[in-house]
C-alpha cells in the first residue's frame, strides 16, 4: 500500500485485486477455469505486478514490514517442525502449502489495499458479491427457485462452500454496511447500503445457522455501541417504526422451519449436528493429549478424526474441526495455538491503535471506518468457533486490513505530532 501514484494504485491494478475480491462468495462458479481456479490466475497477475513494481522502485511494497511478520515467522517455524514429525506427513505437507498461499494472499492485500480503497470501494465489493450469492440463495429457500444451482438440503447457500460460509459473509459485510448507511451524502448512498443490508440479512436467515444467529445479535448490539454518537434524539422515532416494520416483515416472511432450527439451541435434545460437535471436541482434547507440543501436522485434524472411535458414530469419512483454535491445538499443539493467539492478540490490539490514532487526528470518519472493520474482524473470531478459518479468504483479509488501518493512522499521527 503506498500514498504515492505507482503501479500498485494503477486502476487497472486495483481492478484486478478487486476481481479477486469479487470471486470470494462464488467458490463453484471460481473452478470454471482449467487447471486452477480463476482467482489464481488474477493472482497471478498480480503477482507480477508487485515483482514489476520492486523491479522499478528497488525496495519491496511499504507494508510488506508489518507488526505481524515476527508473528507469521513463528506460525510458520513451528508448522514446519510439527509436518517434520506428524505421524500423518502427505497431508500435513499439503496443509503447509495451503498456509503459504495464506500468507501470499496477506501480502497481495497489503500491497494493493489504499486508504480510499477501504473506506469508498472494499465495502460495496465485498457486500455486492456476497449480496448477489443471498439473492440466489434466498429465491431458493423463500420461493423456490433454484437458480444457478441445484439445492441439495432444506438449507441454501447459494454458489459458496456452506449454508455456514454464507451466514460468516453476510455478517462480516453488514457492520461495514451500516458505517456506510449512517456516513451516506446522497439517498443513492443511503438506500443503496439499507438494500444491501436487507439482502445480506436476508442470506443469513437462508442459511439456517445457528451460530450466525447468535453472533449476529452479538454483531448487532456492538454496531449500535460504536455508532451511538452518530444517533441523533429525533430520529429514535423513525429507528423504532422501521425496526417494528421489520420485525412484523420479518414474522410473516421467514418459514417456519427458521424458528424451529433456532428453537433447537435450546432443546434438551441434541441433533446430529451438536452431537458431531461434541464428538469434534472429544477427539480433539484426546489427540491434544497425545501430542501435546507440537501436534499431528498443519491442518491434519481430519485424519485424526478418521482414526477415532467416534468416526464410526456418524455416516462421513474425514472432517474438519470446525473449530478454528481446535483445529490449531491438535495440529500444532500448545505452542502454536499459542503463537496464534498471540497473533490474533496483536491484530486486536493494532486495531485499536488505529482507532486511537484517528481520534487523536481528529478523522472521525476513518475511526468510525476502522471500527466497523474491527466489529467485522470480532465476528470471524466468533465463527472460529464453528468453522476452521485459517485459509478463509476474509479472515486473511482482516488481518491485512489491520495493518493498513495502522499504517494510515500512524502516518497521519506522525505528520501532526511528528514521528515517536
Amino acid at each position: 500500500m503506498s500514498s504515492d501514484s505507482t503501479i500498485l494504485t494503477h486502476p487497472l491494478s486495483q481492478f484486478f485485486y478487486y476481481s479477486v475480491l469479487c470471486t470470494i462468495p462464488f467458490y463453484y462458479w471460481r473452478q470454471v477455469t482449467p487447471f486452477l481456479p480463476v482467482d489464481w490466475y488474477i493472482t497471478a497477475i498480480l503477482g507480477l505486478i508487485v515483482i514489476i513494481y520492486m523491479v522499478n522502485q528497488k525496495h519491496m511494497p511499504a507494508l510488506f514490514s508489518n507488526n505481524l511478520n515476527k508473528w507469521f515467522l513463528f506460525f510458520f517455524f513451528v508448522n514446519i517442525v510439527s509436518t517434520i514429525f506428524s505421524p500423518y506427513q502427505s497431508e500435513a505437507v499439503s496443509g503447509l502449502v495451503i498456509l503459504v498461499q495464506v500468507y501470499i494472499f496477506i501480502f497481495i492485500n497489503l500491497t494493493f489495499l489504499t486508504e480510499k480503497g477501504l473506506v469508498n470501494i472494499l465495502p460495496y465489493v465485498l457486500a455486492a458479491s456476497v449480496g448477489f450469492n443471498s439473492i440466489i440463495a434466498s429465491l431458493d429457500y423463500f420461493f423456490g427457485v433454484e437458480l444457478f444451482y441445484v439445492s441439495e438440503s432444506a438449507r441454501s447457500y447459494g454458489v459458496t462452500t456452506g449454508a455456514n460460509n454464507l451466514s460468516l459473509m453476510s455478517v462480516f459485510v453488514i457492520p461495514l454496511l451500516f458505517n456506510k448507511l449512517l456516513t451516506a451524502k446522497s439517498p443513492l448512498g443511503f438506500f443503496g447500503s439499507l438494500f444491501l443490508i436487507l439482502i445480506n440479512i436476508a442470506g443469513l436467515i437462508s442459511s439456517e445457522s445457528r451460530g450466525g444467529f447468535l453472533i449476529f445479535f452479538v454483531m448487532a448490539i456492538m454496531v449500535l455501541y460504536i455508532n451511538r454518537t452518530r444517533f441523533q434524539p429525533r430520529f429514535f422515532g423513525l429507528a423504532i417504526s422501521i425496526i417494528g416494520l421489520c420485525m412484523l416483515l420479518v414474522a410473516t416472511a421467514i418459514p417456519d422451519a427458521y424458528f424451529k432450527r433456532q428453537q433447537s439451541l435450546l432443546s434438551e435434545e441434541q441433533d446430529t449436528s451438536i452431537q458431531r460437535r461434541t464428538a469434534y471436541i472429544k477427539v480433539g482434547i484426546q489427540s491434544f493429549f497425545d501430542h501435546p507440543l507440537l501436534g499431528t501436522g498443519t491442518f491434519t485434524f481430519p485424519q485424526v478424526w478418521l482414526d477415532s472411535r467416534e468416526t464410526l458414530f456418524f455416516k462421513m469419512a474425514e472432517r474438519g474441526a470446525h473449530n478454528t483454535y481446535l483445529d490449531t491445538l491438535v495440529g500444532m499443539g500448545i505452542i502454536g495455538l499459542m503463537i496464534f493467539l498471540g497473533l490474533l492478540s496483536r491484530i486486536f490490539r493494532d486495531f485499536i491503535t488505529a482507532i486511537q490514532n484517528f481520534d487523536l487526528v481528529n478523522d472521525l470518519d476513518m475511526k468510525d471506518m476502522a471500527s466497523a472493520y474491527l466489529v467485522s474482524f470480532l465476528t470471524v473470531l466468533a465463527y472460529c468457533l464453528l468453522k476452521t478459518l485459517i485459509d478463509h479468504k476474509f479472515f486473511i483479509l482482516s488481518i491485512s486490513i489491520s495493518q493498513v488501518l495502522y499504517f494510515i493512522s500512524k502516518n497521519k499521527k506522525d505528520r501532526l505530532y511528528g514521528p515517536v
